[in-house]
């Protein structure tokens, strides 16, 4: 029971992800944070701010959560092989310990 808690958890956040990384860039959690007026602040350069709030880098962040959607997607097909993956590595005995 624990491998598929722990199979569905890791498929999850790779959606999770995914998700925030596409929404966060196109909202104003992106450009009005703390960190990044504490960074641009301490930096002294405003050209911070500017790239950080390019559409270039947006976008590269929004393929970045489409990646991880993408990579989730392929994680949830392979479900019954990484349950397999877990069960055999909890049966498979230690090696004794001349061999450690």
């Amino acid at each position: 029971m624990s491998a598929k808690i722990t199979v569905i958890l890791y498929i999850l956040v790779y959606f999770e992800l995914g998700a925030i990384l596409i929404v966060a860039p196109w909202t104003s959690f992106w450009s009005d944070n703390v960190l990044l007026a504490y960074l641009v602040q301490r930096t002294g350069s405003a050209q911070l701010l500017l790239t950080l709030n390019s559409t270039a880098v947006k976008a590269g962040v929004t393929g970045l959560g489409a990646l991880n959607v993408l990579l989730g997607l392929w994680e949830a097909s392979r479900y019954r092989d990484l349950l397999r993956l877990i069960e055999e590595g909890r049966r498979r005995p230690s090696p004794p310990e001349s061999e450690r």
